[in-house]
């Protein structure tokens, strides 16, 4: 059983790589705005909508290693965007992770990464606007992708994601040049999954 987490910035591929991750695995893919909008169509995106997010996904976790003879899948597939410079963000990572960790179960590490030209074409590519509603605003996602690059540190720096948690298990993948299915491919490979 285990928690293999998609990192990455906005529109890096992290839902699409997590879809095709999740046919060639026992995994089930928990992509972040699932537990986002299903607050926020209630509650707009306001700082509530994301405590409750953040608090549904612990509570998830604790439940999957808790009931692991039970459940549907052997690992989920989740996807989050981390400031690396935000406190809260990676503190979030540690205990998502220790979640698992601590029961004795595998947690990976995945943070993909492309540039910032190609993530401004993905940002309005079909998958993305139809699982995801608050994208379908082009002009607010357009700028809240450019701005949140210039306001957080949206990739790691050299080691910090095997410092941040030193018992997961990390892989960094440029996925610019690379299909969903071959990234998929990778991480299956890389920790032979």
């Amino acid at each position: 059983m285990s928690l293999i987490v998609l990192i990455g910035a906005q529109a890096v591929g992290k839902m699409t790589v997590g879809k095709e991750l999740e046919k060639q695995i026992d995994g089930k893919l928990l992509y972040n705005h699932q537990t986002i909008d299903l607050y926020a169509n209630f509650l707009g995106y306001t700082q509530e909508t994301f405590r409750l997010s953040d608090l549904t996904r612990r509570e998830l976790f604790k439940s999957f290693v808790l009931n692991k003879n039970n459940n549907v899948t052997e690992a989920i597939i989740f996807t989050i965007m981390i400031g690396f410079s935000e406190a809260y963000d990676r503190q979030f990572l540690k205990e998502i992770a220790a979640i698992f960790l601590d029961a004795g179960e595998e947690v990976y590490f995945v943070e993909l990464v492309t540039d910032l030209e190609t993530r401004i074409q993905r940002n309005v590519g079909d998958d993305r606007l139809a699982a995801k509603p608050s994208k379908r605003d082009i002009a607010f996602s357009h700028h809240e992708l450019i701005t949140s690059n210039e306001k957080w540190r949206l990739v790691s720096l050299p080691n910090e994601l095997a410092t941040l948690e030193p018992r997961a298990k990390t892989l960094i993948i440029d996925n610019t040049q690379l299909s969903p299915v071959e990234t998929a491919t990778k991480i299956k490979e890389t920790f032979d999954l």
